[in-house]
């Protein structure tokens, strides 16, 4: 078996293989840093010091609920990189049930570009202001420059997620799956 294949888009096999590859090896991290997680979890003293801890102020949302749910959020990597691995591997093997959930992830990891897009501020933390003051200066330029800096990654990620994702859903290459 070539890993190339004759008569087949040499440049959706390449990112596949690219994207497997990458995707594997981000599984097998996850996995280690997973049961690295459980094993810290699971003595007492760690428990019962993070039960009584507290969220800083103005932390963003999305970091409160990964604060909050550490266990469930490096299961959900675990599970999003094997996942997309299997996927890769789909789809370089020309299956029909990995374009569909290839399809499916890239236009939910687009929807996410386009919600980081809107809303930095799900991500990065918002400037200080007191009645209107700026409480930290120099805290609030780097916020607002961590703000557009996550928008121009958004807006290229969003883009070519949403990219190949139409590639594979409306374009020759739907053709070549089984």
């Amino acid at each position: 078996m070539k890993l190339l294949p004759e008569g087949r888009s040499k440049g959706l096999s390449a990112a596949s293989l690219a994207a497997a590859s990458v995707s594997g090896l981000m599984a097998l991290k996850a996995s280690y840093d997973f049961s690295t997680l459980i094993g810290v979890f699971s003595t007492p003293a760690l428990y019962l010091s993070m039960v009584g801890s507290k969220v800083p102020y103005g932390m963003p949302p999305l970091a409160v609920l990964l604060t909050r749910n550490i266990r469930l959020a490096f299961f959900f990597a675990l599970v999003f990189w094997c996942s997309v691995c299997a996927l890769a591997a789909g789809v370089w093997l020309r299956r029909e049930w990995a374009r569909r959930g290839a399809v499916w992830g890239l236009y939910l990891l687009s929807a996410a570009a386009l919600l980081l897009l809107v809303h930095p501020w799900l991500a990065v933390p918002r400037p200080l202001y007191y009645a209107g003051v700026p409480i930290a200066p120099e805290f609030n330029a780097a916020v607002l420059s961590a703000a557009a800096f996550t928008r121009i990654l958004a807006l290229l990620a969003g883009g070519v997620c949403l990219w190949w994702a139409l590639a594979l859903d409306r374009t020759g290459l739907k053709t070549e799956f089984r």
